[in-house]
């Protein structure tokens, strides 16, 4: 997700970004109640588990865009570079969140219900990114050159696998139940799920020859088969969690060593990609994709809010097969990631380029 301008675009970081965004769109793309389709809901939400590797990728991307911006700021402040980034990151919340709010507000929830939906990140589905990344640009500023340092990721790596050990062992202890409440009623925007991804994107800047010259290096049929095997592992995450959550992930969804090796498996799978490697469509498609997936990643959060809402009141009394409910979710997939590019387009031609791009 662009959320700050780059000099020269890289077309693998298009890439990544456009696969991620498309990802993030099918996690809000059935818009009918749960009760329509309970008997076959865990099959589908654990078919589509893979795909959760789309937030790593974001926060990693945005942290790699990040270390180049300030390699290439030169001699100038790098404090003025990183309240710009604040600054924007900033409008950006308050204007999709106020968007959010007059739509909650109209649907008929209360004040506090909002309050609480925005301290969460919770006011349209992933809101909480942008809380997070307001959060970890000071951190990373103020680690700026300690990150430097080809051992800072690994020692982020082993404080993030930690952390996740902790929250571990607090959801399976009697004891820690107190632990439990409070990290569920603080969410996802809590920014230890997050940090090693500040030092993964710096990393994979400043080592991106290397990663390239190894993604070159690997013969497509173990490209496929690594992300096959990330697919596995995210799938394995997911029923465990289940089990040790009983059945409630959030806020614990992302807090897996299966996020962070999926975010490095992409890297390592797609650093070599190039825009001859694709039709003209293609890449022109990608290119516009990752253009807008800021405006995409909000509107489509947005919208598939309304959309569920309309589709409650109507197929409240149904009952879905499988069949019927893929049917649904890949229909609603597409119409709603082209309805959010499309309005993504238009913001920008409005003049609101920078709340889509």
């Amino acid at each position: 997700m662009r959320i700050y301008s780059n000099q020269s675009r890289l077309f693998c970081i298009d890439f990544l970004k456009a696969v991620s965004i498309v990802a993030i769109v099918s996690s809000n793309s059935i818009f009918v109640p749960l009760s329509t389709y309970k008997i076959h809901a865990d099959f589908l939400e654990t078919l589509f588990t893979p795909l959760r590797f789309c937030i790593p990728v974001f926060f990693t991307v945005s942290f790699f865009l990040l270390g180049r911006q300030l390699d290439n700021q030169g001699n100038q402040k790098k404090s003025k570079l990183l309240f710009q980034h604040l600054q924007h990151v900033f409008i950006l919340t308050l204007f999709w969140f106020a968007i959010a709010t007059v739509f909650k507000f109209t649907s008929g929830s209360s004040i506090i219900e909002i309050c609480t939906s925005i301290y969460q990140g919770t006011i349209f589905p992933d809101s909480y990114y942008l809380l997070v990344i307001l959060q970890l640009f000071p951190v990373c500023f103020i680690l700026r050159r300690w990150l430097r340092s080809d051992y800072s990721v690994l020692i982020l790596i082993v404080l993030q696998w930690l952390i996740f050990f902790g929250i571990y062992i607090s959801l399976t202890g009697s004891s820690t139940q107190g632990i439990v409440e409070v990290l569920k009623n603080l969410n996802r925007p809590l920014i230890i799920y997050w940090l090693v991804y500040i030092a993964l994107g710096i990393f994979i800047y400043r080592q991106f020859h290397l990663i390239t010259s190894i993604s070159k290096g690997i013969e497509l049929p173990t490209k496929v088969f690594l992300l096959c095997l990330m697919s596995i592992i995210f799938m394995f995450d997911y029923q465990w969690l289940i089990k040790i959550t009983n059945g409630t992930m959030q806020p614990f969804d992302y807090a897996t060593i299966s996020c962070i090796l999926s975010a490095i498996a992409m890297f390592l799978c797609f650093a070599s990609i190039r825009e001859t490697h694709l039709s003209i469509s293609g890449e022109f498609f990608v290119k516009l994709l990752s253009k807008y997936s800021l405006g995409i990643f909000c509107i489509n959060g947005i919208l598939s809010q309304v959309f569920f809402s309309v589709g409650t009141k109507l197929f409240y009394q149904a009952s879905f097969s499988l069949i019927e409910i893929l049917a649904i979710k890949l229909i609603s997939w597409i119409v709603l990631l082209i309805l959010s590019l499309s309005l993504s387009v238009l913001l920008a031609r409005c003049g609101l380029k920078r709340m889509v791009c």
